[in-house]
């Protein structure tokens, strides 16, 4: 039987900064990867896009530390990760121009009861699903519905039409 060896635990066989270069480099990756799905996708995940979630970070992990067991490349991948999330976080929360390349502007999809046809073919919002939401409103066509939105998170907003008394 083999001994315990503390002192591997924090021995990297990695550069730090090469760990921060490959976890920014995955990083973007994967967030320009998402972005290209679609809010709207990832607004409604199942179980079989959690699998792939898992899958997608096992290769990203494998990526990121190649096969450097050490405590010490797994903190600085998670730290460089979590640090680039929270700054691209602050980002968006401070500019808008940032928070719509991070996340996509919000989209509308309907004007004045008119569906806005272009913008639902490029957010790949079929007319079904957008009259399903306007079900979940208590409104029965487009006819009630004012203006109609895809969110940032990839959820839809639906503002009925005032009907005066």
């Amino acid at each position: 039987m083999k001994g315990f060896d503390f002192a591997s635990l924090w021995a990297p066989e990695l550069s730090p900064w090469e760990v921060v270069l490959r976890a920014t480099i995955i990083y973007v990756f994967i967030q320009v990867l998402f972005r290209v799905v679609g809010r709207k996708e990832l607004a409604r995940w199942g179980a079989s896009d959690i699998v792939l979630l898992f899958l997608i970070a096992t290769a990203a992990r494998k990526s990121i530390v190649a096969d450097d067991p050490s405590l010490t490349t797994a903190m600085v991948a998670l730290g460089t990760i979590v640090g680039l999330d929270w700054a691209l976080s602050a980002l968006s929360a401070r500019s808008s121009r940032v928070a719509d390349f991070v996340a996509g502007p919000v989209r509308q999809l309907v004007r004045d009861g008119e569906l806005q046809r272009e913008v639902m073919r490029k957010t790949r919002v079929s007319e079904d699903e957008l009259l399903s939401h306007v079900r979940e409103k208590g409104k029965e066509s487009l006819a009630d519905v004012k203006h109609a939105f895809l969110e940032r998170s990839g959820k839809i907003t639906v503002i009925p039409r005032e009907r005066g008394p």
